[in-house]
């Protein structure tokens, strides 16, 4: 995967309104929301690093997932990954300011060491109940900071999966591992990832 750092200045708002006004998708296009979002960067000197992720990156972590899930990804993703891949906004320093997507083999990665839990892990309800949880529903795809991370839950049926924060020390999108049924009544903050990117980017723009 190639990286490569938006350009920045009147350049990228000119980009960003052709996108919006000619793009495929119109104004709600991924294209439109990324160049947006790397106009608003550039305009607080920051940077945008960005590299189209090959389809057999995506496949790798397919097989990385396995046996845990069988992860079947998003059309919206496997779009946003085969143009944008890996997009994160970086100060000076090079240090990641509010957005990082992972790349597909940091998505296998952060999901088995820090998403999935061990059998032994118990969630423990206000009656003071405990039950055995498992998070192998969950796929990483994105940093939430704080620890957290950004989740598609594929609990529920495809092609898009909604999407959920997930705290490991507040496992609130957890599953019990007998029954199956949620921890929590949390609703997921997401409906899919175009609404999950719209939201990001839009905190973005607002802060900027």
């Amino acid at each position: 995967m190639t990286d490569r750092t938006g350009p920045k200045g009147k350049g990228v708002k000119d980009m960003a309104r052709k996108t919006g006004s000619k793009g495929k998708g119109g104004a709600e296009s991924l294209d439109a929301l990324v160049y947006g979002l790397i106009a608003a960067a550039a305009e607080r000197d920051l940077g945008a690093v960005y590299g189209a992720a090959p389809a057999a990156a995506i496949d790798e972590l397919v097989a990385a997932l396995r046996p845990a899930v069988e992860f079947v990804p998003p059309p919206s993703w496997r779009a946003f990954m085969a143009a944008f891949g890996s997009l994160r906004v970086l100060d000076a320093a090079g240090e990641v300011v509010d957005l990082c997507v992972y790349t597909p083999r940091e998505a296998a990665a952060h999901t088995r060491e820090h998403v999935r839990v061990g059998p032994e892990v118990r969630w423990v309800d206000d009656d003071g109940s405990e039950h055995a949880i498992t998070t192998d529903h969950l796929v990483a795809f994105a940093d939430a900071g704080g620890g957290g991370h950004w989740c598609f839950d594929t609990s529920a049926p495809g092609p898009e999966h909604a999407v959920c924060c997930h705290h490991p020390e507040e496992p609130l999108f957890a599953r019990k591992r007998e029954g199956g049924g949620r921890v929590s009544a949390e609703a997921h903050e997401f409906a899919d990832f175009t609404a999950w990117l719209r939201g990001e980017i839009g905190e973005f723009m607002r802060a900027s």
